[in-house]
C-alpha cells in the first residue's frame, strides 16, 4: 500500500470519527412546533387561514340562527348566584318577548326580565334537582360498601371478562331499599312532602310555599336589586300562567326550607345541586 492511499484511509477514519452522531427526538413538543409554524411562513399563513375561516363560519351561523328563529344572544354563563339568560327573542305582536333562562336551586336569582303589571307571563320548564347532596353522598358510599361485601363473598373478578356476574345482582331486598332515595331528584314540579316527608315534621311549615311541592320551581317579582319576599312567591312547577300584580323584575327558585337567620338565609339551599330551564314569554297588557 502506498503512502498516499495509508494517509486517505487515515482521514476517512478521521473524518468519520469526527462526525457526531445525530439524536432523534422521541417527540415533539408545543415549542417545536410553534418554532416550526413561525420559521415557515407557509404553515404561518395556512394556520392564520384556518382561524379566519373558523372565525367566518360561526358569525355566518350565528347571523342565520339569529335571522332563522328571530333570536338575539343576551348572555351566557355558568355558574355563579344569578340565573343567566341564554337567548332573548325580539319583541313581535303586540311587544311579546321570549326568554330561556337556566337557574340552579341555590335561593333566589333575578332574571333581569322586566314585567309590569298586567302582563300575562307564561312558564314551561323542564331539567332535574336535588334537595339532598349529603343523601346521595350516603347512598353512594352505602352501594360501595354492599359491592365490596358481596365482591368477597362471591369471589367476583373485576377485569375478568369471562365473569359476567356483578354486585347488584346478589343485593338483597333489604340493601335495595336502603339505596331508595327519600328525596329524589326532581323535574320543577317537586315532590309531594306527604309522601317525601321532612327529616323534621315542624320543618314543612318553613318552605318557601308550605302548601306546594318541595324543590318545585317558584318564581316572584320584586325590583331588581331587592330579593321578593314570601307573599311575593308564586308556584310555577313545569307549565304556568301568571298575571302581574305589579311592575318590577322577574326572579326565580325552587321551593326549599328558609332559614330564620338573615344573615344565613339560604342554610337550607346549600345542599342542593342540579338546574332547571325556563322558556318564559311575557305578553305585555
Amino acid at each position: 500500500m502506498s503512502a498516499d492511499e495509508i494517509g486517505t484511509d487515515k482521514s476517512e477514519a478521521q473524518g468519520t470519527l469526527a462526525e457526531p452522531k445525530k439524536t432523534v427526538a422521541a417527540g415533539k413538543t408545543f415549542a417545536d412546533v410553534f418554532e416550526q409554524v413561525l420559521s415557515q411562513p407557509s404553515r404561518w399563513l395556512a394556520l392564520l387561514g384556518f382561524l379566519t375561516a373558523l372565525c367566518c363560519l360561526v358569525i355566518i351561523v350565528m347571523f342565520v340562527f339569529t335571522r332563522l328563529f328571530a333570536v338575539e344572544p343576551s348572555e351566557f354563563q355558568l355558574g355563579g348566584t344569578n340565573t343567566h339568560i341564554l337567548f332573548a327573542k325580539k319583541q313581535r305582536r303586540g311587544g311579546d318577548s321570549e326568554y330561556v333562562a337556566i337557574v340552579n336551586p341555590q335561593g333566589w336569582q333575578t332574571t333581569a326580565i322586566p314585567v309590569n303589571a298586567g302582563d300575562h307571563v307564561s312558564f314551561i320548564a323542564g331539567g332535574k334537582i336535588c334537595l339532598d347532596l349529603n343523601e346521595i353522598s350516603e347512598m353512594v358510599r352505602l352501594k360501595r360498601s354492599y359491592e365490596d361485601e358481596w365482591e368477597k363473598k362471591e369471589g367476583l373478578r373485576e377485569n375478568d371478562p369471562t365473569d359476567k356476574r356483578v354486585p347488584e345482582d346478589f343485593f338483597t331486598e333489604e340493601e335495595k331499599k336502603s339505596l331508595t332515595a327519600g328525596r329524589r331528584w326532581v323535574d320543577p314540579d317537586g315532590y309531594d312532602l306527604d309522601v317525601f316527608k321532612p327529616r323534621f315534621r315542624g320543618r314543612r311549615d318553613r318552605y318557601l310555599l308550605p302548601d306546594k311541592q318541595a324543590g318545585g320551581l317558584v318564581g316572584g317579582v320584586s325590583q331588581e336589586s331587592i330579593e321578593p319576599e314570601r307573599s311575593d312567591a308564586f308556584f310555577i312547577g313545569r307549565k304556568a300562567e301568571y298575571t302581574a300584580t305589579k311592575d318590577g323584575t322577574l326572579w326565580l327558585t325552587v321551593n326549599d326550607v328558609q332559614y330564620s337567620d338573615p344573615n344565613n338565609r339560604y342554610l337550607f339551599y346549600n345542599d342542593n345541586i342540579g338546574s332547571f330551564w325556563v322558556r318564559i314569554v311575557v305578553k305585555a297588557r
